[in-house]
């Protein structure tokens, strides 16, 4: 259909409709291309009934013969008479590729020339430069109020609109069935837009006189767009419906016009009415300010619903579709503080994770290019860690590594490397402790690195997990935290490093005197006893009252911290024996379960 109004996004097509008695007439069609005789001077310059509505391909095929064998002007003249065969039928890019091919050789040629190329232009939806002084102005044309409506229209001149607007409907009478057809729709709406509703309801009976044009989605739309206008809500709102079972622009008019009844009866039914059309029909028109008005409304209807999934998912499309509209910026912004509320209601349990999950994943392709994007996704990892679903943490934190690294390495590097760390830390909950020492070792920090310390901790803990021993005494960190600590104090010990797994407790001892259990005082006194560290026999002993309550083992640390025997001189088996003592002493120690 004519699509003369997607010109000019956010003109009102208005038109005042004419006195219209009946169906314009259509001249019988000339079979060759001498007849019939232009009478008068306006139909030498253009006349679109000079050519016939059913001898399209004779005309064409006698119009090849007669080029074939004319040159010089006669040959110009052949051609300007294939672009108006063209424009009689609006074929307007085969009337326009036609025109930019003639040169022409007397003032009558150029002056027709110009004349076939403004009606191509105004045909097709676009203004010409200098329609006073067109040869489509002139007084003596009897359908120049048409073609001056047609300037108006695409030249948004509402002023000149309403002076031409009656005679409009005269000139197309004028006009070839084919120019009737696509022309009628703009002149009907325009009059509705105008408050003429006796033009426009003329409009309406010519257009009936085309059945399949009438019974159409663009019928049924200007139906629908009198009957708003007189007030006839339930009328307006039926053949809105019908129209809106197509597919062309007409009927993504029609569900943009059920969708702003809706919003403003404001009732949650007909928003919900309204949504369904719209959802039912948002891939039957893409690609012009059509699909972003309707993307538009979608939006506002979900809402006004409170669906803030379905909110953003229209947002989404929008910005996808038109990044450079302006509604696009707002857009953003909207978009921005939905998200902000959506994953703050999924960190503060209000909102079910199962749908959490599903809508982050129906958002991912429409914002995962969104700055907060990756912190959102980051957000729902931790969460779901926290549960304890550890392979799906996993997932979500190397999604949003995916997401900061598709972005300027450097400016995202520090958020790389931490998400990198939550990753192992949950591949490591999840008892994939190759899989994580793999992660943490393809990292590559300096020691200057802020957090070289955290990825040298995680890396400890996995080690230990592993039972490495060896590779887990070569970690060194700056600040030792009491799990790394005791963690290497014991593969000091399994290793039967007494001296150094002595001194690691000890410093357990006095980093983290609140960290230092009944168990790690135990394994300090069997590592001090094997290093034979006196001293650190006697603080563990002098200290247990603080470190138990049980009375055996209270009387055991003062036992050993007794002044012994002399030891000399003594026989072997008899230093055999004391020592076997105290590993008995240290097992005992070891196994009562007793609390710190």
């Amino acid at each position: 259909m004519f699509k003369l109004h997607r010109a000019f996004p956010g003109l009102i097509l208005a038109l005042v409709a004419g006195h219209i008695h009946a169906e314009p007439t259509v001249t019988a069609a000339a079979t060759t291309m001498e007849a019939p005789v232009r009478a008068q001077d306006w139909q030498r310059d253009l006349d679109l009934q000079h050519w016939g509505s059913a001898t399209f391909h004779a005309d064409l095929s006698s119009a090849i013969i007669a080029l074939s064998a004319a040159h010089g002007a006669t040959k110009c003249t052949v051609m300007l008479d294939i672009a108006e065969l063209y424009l009689t039928h609006m074929l307007l890019y085969e009337a326009r590729t036609t025109l930019e091919g003639i040169t022409p050789v007397t003032p009558d040629q150029a002056r027709r020339l110009r004349v076939l190329k403004n009606a191509t232009s105004l045909l097709s939806g676009q203004a010409v430069e200098d329609f006073t002084g067109s040869a489509l102005n002139a007084t003596n044309r009897p359908d120049r109020a048409f073609w001056a409506a047609l300037q108006a229209i695409a030249h948004a001149d509402a002023g000149m609109l309403s002076a031409n607007i009656r005679g409009s409907f005269s000139g197309l009478g004028l006009q070839s069935r084919a120019a009737l057809r696509q022309m009628l729709p703009v002149f009907i709406e325009a009059a509705t837009e105008l408050g003429e509703q006796a033009h426009a309801a003329a409009g309406l009976k010519l257009l009936a006189e085309l059945p399949d044009l009438a019974d159409s989605s663009t019928g049924q739309f200007l139906r629908g767009r009198v009957e708003e206008r007189r007030g006839n809500n339930a009328s307006a709102l039926k053949a809105y419906f019908l129209a809106a079972e197509g597919w062309d622009e007409y009927a993504a008019r029609a569900r943009l016009a059920v969708a702003d009844m809706s919003l403003r009866d404001g009732g949650s039914g007909a928003l919900l009415s309204a949504q369904s059309i719209l959802q039912d029909g948002a891939e039957a028109w893409r690609g012009d300010r059509y699909e972003l008005e309707i993307l538009k409304r979608m939006a506002r209807l979900y809402a006004g619903t409170g669906d803030k999934i379905e909110e953003l998912l229209a947002l989404g499309r929008l910005l996808k579709r038109f990044p450079t509209s302006s509604e696009a910026k707002g857009g953003q912004e909207q978009a921005k503080q939905l998200l902000n509320d959506l994953y703050q209601e999924g960190r503060s349990g209000s909102y079910p994770l199962s749908e959490w999950m599903s809508a982050h994943l129906r958002l991912l392709p429409f914002f995962g290019a969104f700055p907060a994007f990756p912190a959102h996704t980051e957000a729902l990892a931790d969460y779901v860690l926290g549960l304890g679903a550890t392979d799906l943490a996993a997932k979500e934190y190397l999604r949003a590594i995916h997401e900061y690294s598709t972005r300027d390495s450097q400016t995202h590097k520090s958020d790389v490397t931490r998400l990198t760390l939550k990753l192992a830390d949950a591949q490591r909950q999840a008892g994939l402790l190759p899989q994580a020492r793999a992660t943490l070792e393809a990292m590559k920090l300096e020691t200057v690195d802020p957090q070289h310390d955290a990825h040298a901790t995680l890396a400890a803990k996995v080690l230990s997990e592993l039972n490495d021993g060896p590779a887990l005494m070569q970690t060194t960190l700056t600040a030792p935290t009491p799990d790394h600590l005791r963690d290497l104090g014991m593969a000091l010990s399994d290793a039967e490093e007494w001296g150094e797994a002595t001194a690691t407790f000890l410093q357990l001892w006095k980093d983290h005197p609140y960290e230092f259990a009944f168990e790690d005082a135990t394994r300090l006194l069997i590592a001090a006893n094997r290093s034979n560290n006196s001293a650190a026999i006697s603080k563990v002993a002098r200290a247990f009252p603080q470190l138990t309550s049980s009375a055996a083992l209270i009387d055991l640390a003062k036992s050993l911290n007794a002044t012994p025997q002399s030891l000399m001189p003594l026989s072997a088996e008899k230093v055999a024996d004391r020592l076997q003592s105290l590993d008995d002493a240290f097992q005992t120690i070891k196994n009562t379960s007793v609390s710190p």
